[in-house]
């Protein structure tokens, strides 16, 4: 499995959407197959004052997935996040911290501290 995280503008959101997704003759719709999964967070405030009212909401519309395979149409859209306090599948934070030291191999996140072992 992969963990990928995307931000979309609302119209570029209304336009992908649909191609994640096949309809049956009786009108029921599936993921593809190269999807497993699909969480739409939405436009993320990362601010409030006092009275627990947004500040600072995004203007683009998140959206996380796991998935079989890469899906190439989405590599636009892909971003990350610091893997601090974000969604995860089933809890599964290694999806996700794999795809982001994939990325940032240097990233503190992704560095194991060297311990002195005595011998």
């Amino acid at each position: 499995m992969i963990f990928k995280k995307y931000e979309f503008t609302d119209k570029q959101w209304e336009t992908i959407r649909p191609t994640l997704y096949s309809e049956d003759e009786e009108g029921n719709e599936t993921l593809i197959p190269a999807i497993n999964a699909v969480v739409e967070i939405g436009h993320i405030c990362s601010a409030f004052d006092e009275e627990g009212i947004c500040t600072d909401l995004s203007t683009k519309y998140s959206v996380d997935m796991l998935l079989n395979k890469e899906v190439e149409s989405l590599e636009d859209y892909e971003v990350y996040p610091d893997p601090i306090g974000v969604h995860t599948f089933a809890g599964d934070s290694g999806l996700y911290l794999k795809a982001y030291c994939e990325k940032y191999p240097d990233s503190t996140f992704c560095i194991v501290p060297e311990t002195d072992e005595e011998e």
